[in-house]
């Protein structure tokens, strides 16, 4: 592990690993052994996390694995973890295809998925932590056989990159989505993912039998999802997005 101060950043210290199970796993660590607060980076993840528990690709290909975490004094950690990320890929990405953020929190370019994220708070102690974690193709990942949810794209295909400036990009916006109020993060998250009302969406709430709809709106925070379906209006805090068009 090598550590490293983040000057005039809410998170202060950046610890680098080569390989690790997830960089969550590693947040929890530091925290039990004391850490108030940090961003985590590795090379590779051996169990990389997804949302509902789903594997996130995490080879050493020079794609970004990141997780961050501090004493729980904040709201909003999905939709700040989805600015922090759809923040960070903009900066890199001029093309005619849009920047976007899917419900609840991938970063799309166009319709390719270029980022995913996972957010959740847990209790070590009396004190409670938020821990996020954001996951960037870089470059594209390429693993045989590996099935993806929605086609993949990756910053390389838009721009000249390298994995370390788009870190010092994550680190930044990570930060500066964390600092943000309230107001201000709901702004930016209705900006960037209101191009999804109207969209007919195919999804499942339990990944095994799939709904048809059209996605009417959001809750005031961008927690739950509307939609129209032909038994009624569905308000949903959690499913799994097949298809939009």
């Amino acid at each position: 592990m090598k550590e490293e101060i983040l000057s005039a950043n809410r998170f202060e210290k950046l610890y680098r690993f080569d390989e690790v199970t997830s960089t969550m796993d590693m947040c929890e660590e530091l925290i039990k052994s004391g850490v108030r607060r940090g961003i985590v980076v590795a090379s590779s993840q051996t169990a990389g996390r997804g949302r509902n528990a789903k594997k996130w690709s995490s080879e050493a290909n020079g794609n970004l694995y990141l997780s961050f975490f501090d004493e729980l004094d904040t709201d909003l950690i999905p939709q700040r973890c989805a600015v922090a990320a759809y923040s960070a890929v903009s900066e890199f990405v001029k093309s005619a295809e849009p920047v976007r953020i899917k419900w609840p929190n991938d970063i799309f370019i166009g319709m390719k998925k270029v980022s995913g994220m996972i957010a959740k708070t847990a209790l070590f102690g009396e004190k409670k932590f938020y821990i996020g974690g954001i996951g960037i193709n870089v470059f594209m990942p390429h693993e045989p056989g590996m099935k993806f949810a929605w086609e993949p794209a990756a910053l390389s295909d838009y721009a000249d990159v390298k994995s370390e400036d788009v870190l010092n990009a994550l680190v930044k916006s990570t930060d500066g989505a964390f600092s943000l109020k309230t107001a201000e993060i709901i702004e930016i998250y209705k900006q960037n993912i209101s191009w999804m009302i109207g969209k007919k969406i195919v999804f499942s709430q339990d990944l095994i039998h799939n709904e048809d709809g059209e996605i009417s709106g959001f809750s005031e925070d961008f927690s739950v999802i509307k939609i129209l379906t032909n038994e009624g209006l569905k308000e949903l805090s959690a499913l799994s997005i097949i298809s939009l068009k």
